[in-house]
Order: C-alpha cells, then structure tokens, then sequence
C-alpha cells in the first residue's frame, strides 16, 4: 500500500469518525430532548395529582365540617325546643300562680 493510499484510507476514516461523532451528537440531543419533555410530563402530572389531591381534601373537610355543623344545629334545635316547652309550662304556672293570689 502507497503513501496515497495510506493517507486516503485515513481520510476516509477520520471522515468516519467524523459522522459517527456527529450521529453520537445527534443521538445524544434527541435523548436529551425526550427526558426534557418526560421530564416536563412528569412534572405536570405530578401538579395535577396534587391538584386533585387538595381539591378532594378540601372537599373532603367541607364535608367533615358542614356534617359536624348539622350535628350542633341539631343539638341546637333541640335545647331551644327544650327551653320552649319549660317556657311554655312557666308561663302555666306563672299564670296559675298569679290568678290564685288575685283569687285570695
């Protein structure tokens, strides 16, 4: 093999290398690229899990509260209708009484 020969056959494999640099670069920008956009997926799904996760957790204690609500409404209701009815038999008594010592 000649000088000519030698130095075409380095040509030819630096130009190789050359296109296996840039197909590695090439290769290498596209995974980049990819994990950017997974990257950005992940992020967003994770948001709007999140987001989910709060709103039922939010939803979840109105929930608790307005039941917790009811209960003391209830509880309420009943002490006023309580104190209605022991009004209602005072006034009764009130009224007997004040009759009686007119009656006197």
């Amino acid at each position: 093999m000649g000088k000519a020969d030698v130095l075409k056959a380095i040509k030819n494999a630096e130009k190789e290398a050359e296109k296996t640099i840039e197909n590695a670069e090439s290769k290498a920008s596209s995974i980049l690229s990819d994990a950017r956009l997974k990257a950005t997926e992940i992020i967003q799904k994770s948001q709007e899990d999140i987001n989910s996760k709060s709103r039922s957790m939010i939803e979840e204690a109105r929930s608790n509260a307005q039941s917790e609500a009811d209960v003391v409404t209830k509880d309420g209701d009943k002490n006023i209708q309580g104190i209605v009815e022991k009004g209602t038999k005072q006034r009764k008594k009130a009224i007997d009484s004040v009759i009686e010592s007119f009656m006197k």
